[in-house]
């Protein structure tokens, strides 16, 4: 007998999205779902976003403008991020804000997929339409519990992994069911399960870039292996993810040189940000379209200076196009920080672009010692993101290919959540410490440290989380 899915459609409030009821809903009208095109409506989030900016200020990609508010605590997330401050307690500023959205967020998203997983083969319409719906509500859904579990809990280790404290898994959409706090091990299963099943029905082309493609699939595919250290795996995924007709890099000397034609006073700019630059969040380098904490993000952020002084700031296309220079009026920042913030730009912060798919391919060829492999694919990237005629990178061994890697995942995927959860995993892999130094508001030098067993690395679960589910907290 058919299914007639009655949904009070609803905002979702974070708190009891992991507790024992599951869902706190709150009414915003009725929507009755009946049809294939109704449950495919649901895989398109409404808010496709994942709010982040205090990972921003933890991966020591941004400041704030005012150095008063940041040593003040004016803002307590972002200042316990930026000075990797060990000492205070960030549950007791979970209430609201960045993280406690996010959180929220990804499981009212969760909550969705499983309405489509669990009633769409009885909903009319086309089988075709059915297996689309259901591979890519899976394949979502095990983005949004990736996304949780590298934030809200340790990095994968294989030895610990089947012990380590996880997150909330919901398989079902069940308004009865209790919550189950799962082991790092177990969700990763999970997920691996999700991709496994959805990978056959997924699209080559989705209707929009806010919808997964095949290439996505495998592309977080690739990912999750990479976090777990199964480098054949990961490159094979990786590989099937370039097996496409429809995404391609964007091309950033296309749109440079078009530029100069229409205005040929342009290469006498610092920068051309606010004027020509423009990627737009259809273009099929997008593998899957999600932003921050609003459509226009990354919204202006002064970007610390030892993010900037890893570009060729004469060749380095991004730099010349999604950067501008406001340090004259704001004395108040860090000396050397330049802002980020082409609202033309639509940088992709919450998704994936096929560019990271290039980076992982290089990562996994340099890990397995191909050094020649690594840099071709480094630089198949590298060729579209800086002006033609540069030289290309140059490794003498897998070693420092590797390091070139790293390199420019900072460039590349800056403003995004990469640059948070690449110091989580190579800081547990490679038991790194790390430093910065910042010069504070009365002219003194500080030196801070991270290190690889802080407990800055995982996110507190948000105070009404805790208060309303049996979680067991993985950090402070």
């Amino acid at each position: 007998m058919k299914k007639y899915i009655v949904i009070i459609w609803l905002s979702l409030t974070m708190g009891l999205m992991s507790c024992d009821d599951y869902l706190d809903l709150v009414p915003r009208g009725e929507a009755v779902l009946n049809t294939t095109d109704d449950y495919l409506g649901l895989v398109e989030s409404l808010t496709p976003s994942y709010p982040m900016t205090s990972f921003w200020y933890m991966a020591n990609e941004i400041t704030y403008y005012k150095k008063a508010d940041l040593e003040s605590y004016l803002y307590p997330l972002y200042s316990i991020g930026f000075f990797w401050d060990e000492s205070a307690d960030r549950y007791n500023y979970t209430v609201d804000g960045d993280i406690a959205d996010l959180y929220s967020e990804c499981y009212s998203r969760i909550a969705s997929y499983n309405v489509v997983v669990e009633n769409m083969d009885d909903a009319d319409g086309p089988e075709s339409d059915k297996k689309l719906g259901i591979a890519q509500a899976k394949i979502m859904r095990a983005y949004n519990y990736f996304f949780l579990i590298n934030t809200f809990a340790k990095p994968y280790k294989k030895e610990t992994a089947a012990t380590d404290m996880g997150i909330i898994v919901h398989k079902k959409f069940d308004l009865e069911a209790e919550s189950k706090q799962y082991t790092v091990q177990e969700v990763y299963d999970f997920i691996e399960q999700d991709i496994k099943e959805a990978l056959a029905d997924l699209p080559d082309q989705a209707l929009n870039s806010y919808r997964p493609t095949k290439s996505f699939g495998y592309a977080l595919k690739a990912k999750v292996h990479l976090y777990k250290g199964e480098i054949d795996l990961a490159l094979e995924a990786a590989l099937n993810a370039l097996k496409t007709n429809y995404h391609k890099l964007w091309n950033m000397n296309k749109m440079y040189e078009e530029a100069i034609a229409n205005n040929p006073n342009l290469p006498s700019m610092p920068t051309l940000w606010g004027t020509t630059a423009s990627f737009e969040d259809s273009d099929p380098e997008h593998l899957l379209y999600q932003f921050a904490n609003t459509s226009t993000d990354p919204y202006p952020q002064y970007v610390r200076k030892e993010v900037i002084d890893l570009y060729d700031k004469n060749n380095d296309l991004r730099y010349i196009t999604c950067w501008a220079y406001y340090m004259p009026a704001r004395p108040t920042a860090e000396t050397g920080c330049v802002m980020f913030g082409s609202t033309k730009v639509k940088w992709n912060p919450g998704g994936m672009r096929l560019s990271e798919v290039y980076l992982m391919i290089a990562e996994c060829y340099a890990r397995k010692g191909d050094k020649d492999n690594a840099m071709k694919y480094l630089n198949d990237l590298y060729r579209n993101r800086v002006k033609t005629g540069t030289p290309e990178l140059i490794a003498s061994d897998a070693d420092e290919a590797f390091k070139l890697i790293r390199e420019e995942r900072k460039r590349e995927l800056v403003l995004t959540y990469n640059g948070f959860f690449d110091m989580r995993r190579f800081c547990t892999e490679f038991n790194e410490t790390l430093t910065k130094t910042y010069v504070n508001e009365a002219g003194e030098t500080k030196v801070y440290t991270l290190k690889p067993d802080s407990p800055l690395l995982v996110w507190p679960f948000p105070a009404k989380a805790m208060e309303t589910s049996d979680l067991v907290q993985n950090t402070k």
